[in-house]
């Protein structure tokens, strides 16, 4: 073992790629010699839910992070492998005094992994420094103490991070086999990952997009403008909560002295809003793992399971469904990995209650196509448009309205399904109840051009209301429901 250099503290950046307002990463730089780490693990890359667009962007950061690192004399090593065995072989090298990171609440595996580099660091006598990265606590017991918990975090002073001497490494900068996503399979339309480009996204909507948040967020015509676009960089911490929560603050202060505020208020608290559920959701998945795999509310179970039509997933998937607002929302997803909310919770209400599908294989599908993939956020959302907790309120959007109502000109239909371009406005809902005269004289043919509805809209949409109303009614699910809103309802 090298004893060239004192025992090192070891910075493990996970999801948080920023060298700013980052704690564990100030906290070592206090403590002595400091080198970040960042591992391409194994067991993310063979999770069901990975996507190379994922790495991608995640490598995205990381060249923003290694720039910035190296100009606070920290060098940023990038491994591929498993944590436990990147440590051993750090360890073999140099002398480890210190594990710094943030906690992570996410799948399954990454508790897993937590786990094993806990005993690692226990049976090695390394000591190891975890930090709260959102405004979720771990091991709560009381739901009702969250709100003030969360507020402790997120409302912070922001952390300044100071430098150091510059560190000389015995190690390559980039060693091992790092992964080159196959272009192929990358989305062209998705954003771009790293710091500055967090920065950019911040700066642009508190200066002039935010205004109109709140009134542009629902359709997809207008929320890639209207919305921050800051979710994959928040999920890839390139940018902290409380660095937004203050720029919200920052901004508020300066409409307030001003005689005219317009719409941005109104923005602002929505906006502000989000970031609240942001932390709730994830305290979900915090509280209770086990929704990455079963319903929360277990008296539920049975209702969908045995009735999965491997058909049917197989046309939402692809964006061939003949409903033309799911299919460009899938097209959509499949070029950019981002849609709007209400579009989000669409695709996942058509396919849970039109489709009669259970949750998890259209989560972990969606999982692979969101960039900004949070786990809590996402298992959270999908079992509540799934009408599987008991506690929520039932939405099954009609594709047809949202269409109607959010796209009424038909722009979005039009830029993801060129092939309804033939389709007058007033038809394009539903391309397949057009005359066949007018079909003729439009150069489209419904069940040729593009698919014919793979359901009856009106008959799923009635045959799944009484379902899943007949289920909720159950003695049995409401007495589970009472339990599941006292472990998950926040009070505030």
């Amino acid at each position: 073992m090298s004893t060239q250099l004192s025992p090192l503290h070891l910075v493990w950046f996970k999801r948080d790629l920023r060298a700013e307002d980052h704690e564990a990463l100030a906290e070592a730089l206090q403590s002595g010699p400091t080198v970040g780490l960042f591992v391409i693990e194994d067991v993310w890359l063979g999770s069901d839910e990975f996507a190379p667009a994922h790495l991608q962007f995640a490598l995205e950061c990381l060249k923003d992070l290694r720039a910035t690192l190296a100009g606070k004399g920290v060098p940023l090593l990038i491994r591929t492998g498993s944590m436990v065995q990147v440590l051993d072989d750090l360890r073999r090298e140099h002398p480890i005094h210190t594990l710094y990171s943030h906690q992570e609440t996410g799948l399954d595996w990454s508790f897993k992994r937590d786990l094993a580099v806990g005993s690692w660091c226990r049976h090695h006598s390394v000591a190891w420094r975890e930090f709260k990265q959102f405004g979720v606590v771990r091991k709560l017991k009381d739901r009702k103490t969250w709100p003030s918990k969360r507020s402790d975090i997120i409302e912070r002073p922001i952390i300044r991070v100071t430098g150091q001497a510059p560190f000389v490494s015995p190690w390559s900068e980039w060693t091992g086999a790092i992964p080159v996503p196959d272009r192929a399979l990358l989305k062209p339309g998705a954003q771009t990952g790293g710091r500055s480009a967090a920065l950019s996204l911040l700066h642009s909507f508190f200066e002039e997009r935010g205004e109109h948040y709140s009134g542009s967020i629902s359709s997809p015509n207008t929320a890639n403008e209207g919305c921050s676009r800051l979710s994959p960089h928040l999920t890839w911490g390139t940018v902290s909560l409380s660095e937004v929560h203050w720029a919200i603050q920052k901004k508020r202060s300066i409409l307030h002295a001003l005689p005219r505020t317009g719409k941005w208020l109104r923005s602002l608290e929505q906006f502000e809003s989000r970031l609240w559920w942001h932390c709730h959701f994830i305290q979900k998945l915090e509280s209770e793992p086990s929704m990455e795999f079963e319903n929360v509310n277990r008296e539920f179970d049975g209702m969908r399971e045995s009735e999965f039509d491997d058909a049917k997933f197989d046309a939402w998937c692809k964006g061939e469904t003949g409903f033309p607002m799911i299919d460009a929302c899938m097209k959509a997803l499949h070029r950019d990995g981002w849609i709007n909310f209400r579009m989000r919770a669409m695709l996942l209400s058509f396919a849970t209650y039109q489709l009669w599908l259970h949750w998890k294989k259209p989560a972990i599908f969606l999982a692979r196509h969101f960039v900004d993939f949070e786990p809590g956020i996402h298992y959270s959302q999908v079992q509540m448009q799934a009408g599987v907790t008991g506690i929520n309120t039932i939405r099954i959007y009609s594709p047809k309205k949202q269409l109607l109502d959010q796209d009424p000109e038909g722009r979005f239909i039009r830029s993801h399904l060129p092939e309804l371009s033939r389709v007058p406005v007033s038809d394009l809902a539903e391309p397949h109840l057009m005359p066949p005269l007018l079909q003729l004289e439009s150069g489209f043919q419904a069940g040729v051009h593009y698919p014919l509805p793979i359901v009856d809209p009106e008959e799923s949409y009635r045959r799944a209301k009484e379902r899943i109303f007949e289920w909720k009614n159950r003695s049995e699910v409401r007495r589970a429901a009472k339990k599941v809103l006292q472990r998950h309802s926040s009070h505030t």
